[in-house]
């Protein structure tokens, strides 16, 4: 049976942040925020031999597989392998603007083609337990068109998915980077209030522009739900919050050595397959705005080039004990 999932908070999925490392760091300090895997294109997917260290779902949920693709057959593999790994959901990209996406086929580019998307999400509904849903733009260009927006959701819907995540910026196929993309365009938030309102039973996340835990806060009571990225690459650690703020769970969850322990806990059994860099990167945001931080943050990079794993964790539980009361 498919298990009731509120996303009144979700995690979005960042290219090189969102690693199963992150992810595990995300679980511990929260419950209940809905998180999502790095994109990935349906041919590696299927036949990249490393794809494990990306898609790896150790007890995440509740979690989403983003993909990237268009055909659909890759995508109905692709479907197949996310419910295979217990996954509650697939998501499809058709927001990325880069222009390697483009030469794929897939992402942003894919709003110019409504029933292509339509048919792309058909084909991968394949288990009623596992939820289809789509990541987009409101639009393509530098002129906001509500009519193409709509028009766009009206036919992805008809391919029955009933959750739609919307980064309420136009996207920009040409001279602008996927940087640029995330923030030049200008936010039109009033479009998906609109969407909603065509469409009531379809539940639209919000995502763009929520650079604070408040903001968020405010959002989230406006709309069906918040999708954030660039705040949880920056502190991760606000994710300790959310459950009370967003879920109403009693208390906040508190850092402590614990926190350190069951990390590396996790990682260690992951050295040797994957850099040393990248098994711990999630952890570095504990630094943020934290007097003194910068100490130790040059004292962790200083051991990370030597492979010192054993004097890491020690560093970590120090700055945790030192600093508790300024970290919670």
């Amino acid at each position: 049976m498919k298990d009731i999932i509120e996303r009144k908070f979700c995690v979005a999925p960042m290219m090189g942040y969102t690693t199963p490392y992150a992810r595990n760091l995300y679980r511990i300090l929260s419950k209940k925020a809905f998180l999502f895997s790095e994109m990935i294109a349906t041919k590696t997917l299927i036949h990249s031999k490393n794809t494990q260290s990306i898609i790896a779902n150790e007890n995440q949920n509740p979690i989403a597989l983003q993909v990237g693709g268009s055909e659909y057959l890759d995508l109905k593999k692709c479907a197949r392998i996310a419910y295979e790994l217990n996954y509650n959901e697939i998501n499809l990209n058709v927001g990325c603007p880069s222009k390697a996406v483009q030469k794929g086929s897939f992402g942003a580019c894919l709003m110019q083609d409504k029933i292509l998307v339509r048919n792309c999400l058909n084909s991968m509904q394949i288990n009623k337990n596992i939820d289809v849903t789509i990541k987009c733009r409101i639009g393509i260009g530098k002129n906001f068109n509500y009519d193409y927006f709509e028009e766009f959701i009206d036919e992805v819907l008809k391919s029955g998915i009933k959750i739609v995540y919307v980064h309420a910026r136009n996207a920009i196929l040409n001279g602008f980077s996927p940087k640029e993309n995330r923030n030049i365009p200008p936010l039109n938030y009033d479009f998906v209030k609109k969407i909603k309102n065509k469409f009531p039973q379809t539940t639209f996340i919000l995502n763009g522009g929520i650079d604070s835990i408040e903001k968020a806060i405010v959002m989230s009571k406006i709309y069906d739900g918040i999708m954030v990225g660039r705040l949880i690459q920056n502190n991760p650690f606000c994710l300790k919050n959310v459950d009370r703020l967003f879920y109403n769970k009693q208390n906040s969850y508190t850092v402590t050595e614990d926190t350190i322990i069951e990390y590396f806990d996790y990682i260690k059994p992951k050295l040797g397959t994957d850099s040393i860099y990248r098994l711990l990167s999630p952890l570095l945001n504990i630094f943020f705005g934290i007097a003194n931080g910068k100490k130790f943050k040059i004292d962790v990079h200083s051991n990370m080039k030597n492979n010192n794993f054993d004097k890491l964790e020690k560093i970590f539980l120090s700055f945790v004990r030192e600093k508790s009361l300024l970290i919670n």
